[in-house]
């Protein structure tokens, strides 16, 4: 036979062990959405891209090497984003001549986040731009630069904002430090 105190140790245990659980307690942490996962790792993305070549046989630039850095700088909840370009560009002409520019530029993009099987992404909508180059020596041909526009996708990986589309998108987007 049980003591009034035992009795009265089982309802109280009782009582706290039939209570309902808090709310939650077991549903799973809820998942984050692209672009929150995209800030938390940063949100000034920085691209470097090098290209070296040589131009028809109709044009004056014989071959040229080029470097263009784009960073890219995305606010919370915000759709339009600022990617500063800045190039620099060297070019050999046909007669001989060297030729060393820059071009820098500011555009307001338009992003959107979404996912890529399963995975983070960003889609970045870049007008046309045309910048001005300035060339040491100052005679250069071309005097200014100009940028299609166009949507790029990336995706995250490791970290990355890695290109995907168009196929021709080679950037890859570093957090800058």
């Amino acid at each position: 036979m049980c003591r009034p105190s035992e009795l009265l140790l089982l309802a109280v245990l009782a009582l706290i062990g039939c209570r309902p659980r808090e709310r939650g307690a077991d549903a799973p942490p809820k998942r984050l959405s692209a672009e929150q996962e995209v800030l938390a790792i940063a949100t000034v993305w920085q691209a470097l891209e090098e290209e070296h070549g040589a131009r028809g046989p109709n044009h004056r630039v014989s071959v040229y090497d080029l470097k263009q850095r784009t960073t890219l700088t995305l606010r919370a909840g915000q759709r339009l984003a600022e990617e500063r370009i800045e190039v620099k560009e060297r070019f050999e002409l046909k007669n001989g001549a060297a030729f060393e520019c820059r071009a820098r530029g500011l555009a307001k993009v338009q992003v959107r986040f979404g996912r890529k099987a399963g995975e983070p992404a960003v889609e970045v909508q870049r007008p046309s731009l045309l910048l001005p180059r300035t060339c040491s020596p100052s005679d250069f041909p071309e005097r200014e630069l100009q940028l299609s526009g166009g949507t790029s996708r990336f995706l995250l990986q490791d970290e990355r904002l890695v290109g995907f589309a168009p196929p021709s998108e080679r950037r890859v987007f570093l957090p800058q430090q």
